[in-house]
């Protein structure tokens, strides 16, 4: 027996109470869903910026001293008069209000020394070669322009900075858990992201982030007895088992430099280390590039030989992967996501991070929707993206499996709304739940309603509608639409924008002449349900 209880709120002719697709266990939850602002559909216009960086590293001082030269374009309609950068590193200066937010959400940082913070100074700026001042508010650098930037016009900024490499306490810095020796994430001066809501001018406290796709040459110039992995394709190396080859060069110059370029990214990343061993993979003209430390050699050694069974997936599902080049690096601290990288500090369920990482690249690095403003949008389709392609077994998936986490990590305290700003959760918990789990079973239950395929095809959609074009809230849910034939916004809305739950279970059962007849009581959120009944041999109906 299949009893579909449809959606009495609307009227005949909903969407909602036209399609449905199976799915069990799924008579009785509650969940809680709160605030998320809602957007109209993305701009027609982005600005796009690119980045020559020079950079030296020295080991002995743990400094890092580099040149920047930014070609920022401004195709947005407005006249540009300010510039605002992200200065992350000054989160790790001692006292900061960054490194106190930091550790009032929940790190750990009361033993560290002095050797332990860092910070980035930018000693001299210059925009179309006028020198300027920059005007520094922590982890936020601000530059007043002398001549304003006209709408369809260029800036050639011209700046150089000195930085001192923090211990990996949050994500960057030296000697992190797992013995790599540097990760350099958020380590230059990077220009915030200006849209049609203006500049994004989030300080750093950890979290999440937003960007700007352009192009990135960045000449890294260090000891040879460092091995360098991250973003883009490199240029001017050759990796092996243990180390590098210079082309064309017997002997290694001393210090050496890395040259990397990269096209449409939105962040550029490194690591450096002198013992990583180095193996690499080709699947469908991609180069996969895995550096690891020879005592985590077995983990790896799953990562790499099952690699191409989660590609075919991922490309199956969400489409193919951008770029020439991907690296799975142990390096950082926790497990990050970077354009054409990812940092891996180490886990338990080794496997399944690494895809959830590479995942990123996805939701994150192509996407390049806003962290801050719409988290759930990176994390949320990212951990739903996780589940699947780290499923190499072929293990039939319900597609509800995302309940479990998030009535468990709503357990653990009172639940914040999806759509508080990343840098704004009280706690990490609030956080994680909302971006992860939260966001998750959204695209669970859009998969429910709509369907196994028809998700799929949608996926497809956003692929080749949204890469490169910083989507937001609404264009997601209006490619579901598309590929459904079915209104989805009376759902985006209970399930983003109020407090209100799924409530939905059995409220009544009488005996009657030809069996049994139940009554289901249902609050709050409308959703269409399918009821399994199981007798007592087994059999279900």
């Amino acid at each position: 027996m299949r009893m579909n209880v449809a959606c009495n709120q609307f009227k005949k002719g909903c969407y909602t109470c036209k399609k449905r697709m199976p799915m069990k266990s799924l008579l009785s939850f509650s969940f809680s869903f709160l605030l998320l602002s809602s957007h109209a559909q993305s701009s027609d216009w982005q600005q796009t910026v690119d980045y020559q960086i020079n950079v030296g590293v020295d080991h002995q001082k743990n400094t890092a001293t580099g040149q920047e030269k930014v070609v920022y374009s401004n195709h947005s309609h407005d006249t540009i008069r300010t510039l605002y950068f992200h200065l992350y590193w000054n989160a790790m200066k001692k006292g900061s209000h960054s490194f106190e937010r930091m550790a009032e959400m929940g790190s750990n940082y009361s033993d560290l020394t002095q050797d332990d913070f860092g910070q980035i100074d930018v000693t001299s700026i210059s925009v179309n070669s006028v020198p300027l001042v920059m005007d520094v508010y922590e982890s936020i650098g601000k530059v007043v322009l002398k001549d304003p930037l006209l709408p369809g016009k260029d800036v050639v900024i011209d700046l150089q900075f000195t930085s001192k490499i923090p211990s990996c306490i949050n994500r960057a810095g030296k000697n992190n858990r797992s013995g790599t020796d540097y990760t350099f994430t958020q380590w230059y001066p990077k220009l915030c992201r200006y849209d049609k809501q203006g500049w994004h001018t989030d300080p750093y406290f950890g979290r999440e982030f937003a960007g700007t796709f352009g192009r990135f040459n960045v000449k890294i110039q260090c000891d040879p007895s460092f091995t360098v992995a991250g973003t883009g394709v490199l240029k001017n190396k050759k990796y092996v088992s243990k180390g590098w080859e210079e082309a064309g060069k017997q002997t290694k110059s001393t210090p050496t430099v890395w040259e990397f370029n990269a096209d449409n990214v939105h962040d550029f990343a490194f690591a450096m280390d002198r013992e990583w061993r180095h193996e690499q993979k080709r699947i469908d003209e991609i180069d996969f590039h895995f550096f690891y430390p020879e005592k985590n050699a077995q983990s790896w050694k799953n990562l790499i030989d099952n690699w191409h069974k989660s590609y075919a997936i991922c490309k199956e599902n969400f489409g193919t992967y951008p770029w020439p080049q991907f690296s799975f690096i142990q390096a950082g601290e926790g497990y990050m996501e970077y354009p054409m990288c990812t940092m891996l500090e180490g886990a338990s369920d080794f496997y399944s991070t690494a895809c959830h990482e590479f995942m990123h690249s996805y939701f994150y690095g192509f996407y390049g929707t806003d962290e801050n403003l719409h988290h759930w949008m990176d994390e949320g389709l990212t951990t739903y993206a996780e589940a699947r392609i780290s499923n190499i077994n072929g293990e039939v998936l319900e597609g509800n499996e995302g309940n479990s986490d998030y009535i468990l990590y709503s357990s653990f305290g009172e639940a914040e709304p999806m759509a508080t700003a990343a840098n704004h959760f009280q706690l990490d918990f609030g956080y994680w739940n909302s971006a992860y789990f939260k966001a998750r079973v959204f695209v669970e239950l859009i998969q429910y309603m709509i369907g196994d395929e028809t998700i799929r095809k949608g996926f497809g959609r956003y692929y080749n509608l949204w890469k490169f074009k910083h989507p937001e809230p609404n264009d997601f849910v209006k490619v579901m639409e598309d590929v459904s034939d079915m209104e989805l916004t009376w759902f985006q809305n209970y399930w983003i924008n109020t407090n209100q739950t799924i409530n939905v279970g059995i409220d009544t059962i009488q005996k009657t002449n030809n069996g049994v007849s139940f009554t289901l009581y249902r609050n709050g959120i409308p959703m269409p349900l399918d009821v399994q009944v199981t007798y007592k041999d087994g059999s279900t109906q």
